[in-house]
């Protein structure tokens, strides 16, 4: 009895998946019996008008049922879920509540930034912390729909504001945060001043960096806001630092609804939030001298089995890595191993310099751009920066401003790069590891 009913839900769901097949061959086969009837069947047969008006009959079956499946199914479905929701959970219906997602990875594989602005018509609005995965996983597309005459309006928290200090001791770190900022503000003001040169004069389109500095924090992504098709996804809380869950919801326009209240929450801090300023560099009579260090032979890494520094070996970036201008992309050796890409692996390497004396509390600008595959942690002269730098496929490297950290004399910049275990991989390219790197340095003469 058991393996009949099973048998039966695998006929139905074989049918089910098909349907659309099925109306099709309906139709064909009513079709080809009209029009061959008269071939088939004497024109004197009695049987004859039958034949077709039956045939016809299951022709028109198929152009009903291939209606239904193309335009009327959806339709009732998504009536019927409404329904289902106003039944199941009327006061998450009547405030315009679609989804909650429990934390950002659940939100990140419900929806993507590519499906949330395919259908945008007029503006986005976003808004968070630091917006970092914004200024580098999705410039391309925010410059493709500012440069198509979407207005992208993006607010971040000013990285000399009180909250930074505020939020960087809730997550335990002391510039982590302010650096992760900075990174991001430097590639959207990049993303700028990119899209202004290829924007057409008349365009009316532009990216807007707005920065903010008041509570609360609370990171948002809205679409058409105040449009009858916008939809918004919203924190539910502020942000409280990487350890802690991020629930969001996902939030439609309806009467008296949660929509209202943070459209004029995001409104209210767009207000009082202040024009990213552009970069400046006032001239100054005191002449200065430019290094730049770049990864390459002349990074070190750490051999354990000879507890000694020796020179890095380039290695071959995959055709995913992106590059730095001028650096080249290091490993302890030429390809990792297959058991290192199975287990897993930790190397550090370093980069050492000179400051002169009288001239660290001077440098004028320190600023490292860097890349890493999987991860990789950095250590300024024994001050670690607790955050992770990766991002070897982001359009954009990160950007760490270190002059804080420099002394008179050797100054030493340790770079430990971390490679995932993944046991599951059958060869060494499958998980490769690397690092990859620039550093500016200006110091007064």
């Amino acid at each position: 009895m058991e393996k009949d009913n099973k048998k039966s839900i695998r006929v139905r769901s074989w049918i089910r998946d098909r349907v659309l097949f099925l109306a099709v061959m309906i139709f064909v086969t009513g079709a080809g019996l009209y029009m061959g009837a008269g071939k088939l069947i004497p024109h004197e047969s009695i049987w004859l008008d039958p034949i077709k008006e039956f045939s016809l009959l299951i022709s028109m079956i198929g152009v009903v049922s291939l209606g239904y499946e193309l335009f009327l199914r959806e339709l009732t479905f998504n009536e019927y879920k409404e329904a289902l929701q106003d039944i199941v959970n009327p006061h998450a219906v009547r405030l315009g509540i679609q989804g909650i997602y429990k934390n950002r990875s659940e939100l990140g594989q419900a929806v993507t930034f590519q499906g949330l602005f395919k259908d945008v018509r007029h503006e986005i609005f976003i808004g968070g912390t630091s917006l970092l995965s914004i200024s580098t996983g999705s410039r391309d597309l925010l410059k493709e729909k500012v440069l198509s005459g979407i207005n992208v309006k993006l607010l971040v928290i000013d990285p000399d504001s009180e909250i930074v200090e505020m939020i960087t001791r809730q997550i335990g770190g002391k510039s982590t945060f302010k650096n992760e900022i900075k990174t991001s503000l430097l590639l959207l003001q990049k993303l700028q001043h990119e899209i202004e040169e290829m924007s057409p004069s008349s365009s009316k389109a532009k990216l807007t960096v707005h920065t903010y500095s008041s509570i609360p924090s609370h990171s948002f992504i809205s679409v058409d806001e105040g449009h009858s098709n916008g939809f918004m996804i919203a924190d539910i809380g502020p942000y409280l630092g990487r350890n802690h869950p991020r629930p969001s919801m996902m939030l439609v326009k309806k009467k008296n609804g949660l929509y209202d209240y943070y459209m004029e929450l995001n409104q209210t801090l767009w207000e009082e939030s202040k024009p990213l300023a552009p970069e400046s560099h006032p001239a100054s009579e005191q002449k200065t001298r430019t290094q730049v260090f770049v990864s390459g032979e002349e990074t070190e890494y750490y051999d354990t089995a000879t507890k000694t520094w020796k020179p890095a070996v380039i290695c071959d970036p995959l055709s995913q890595w992106r590059g730095i201008k001028g650096s080249q992309w290091v490993w302890i050796r030429e390809q990792i191993t297959l058991e290192e890409a199975k287990t897993g692996s930790k190397n550090q390497f370093r980069l050492q310099f000179d400051v002169p004396n009288g001239k660290a509390r001077s440098v004028k600008r320190a600023e490292l751009y860097v890349r890493s595959d999987d991860t990789c942690h950095i250590t300024v002269n024994d001050v670690s920066l607790k955050q992770e730098y990766g991002g070897a496929d982001f359009p954009d490297p990160f950007i760490v401003d270190f002059n804080q950290y420099l002394k008179e004399g050797d100054n030493t910049v340790t770079f430990e790069v971390i490679n995932y275990a993944n046991p599951a991989v059958t060869a060494p390219e499958e998980n490769p590891s690397g690092l990859i790197y620039r550093l500016h340095l200006e110091v007064p003469e």
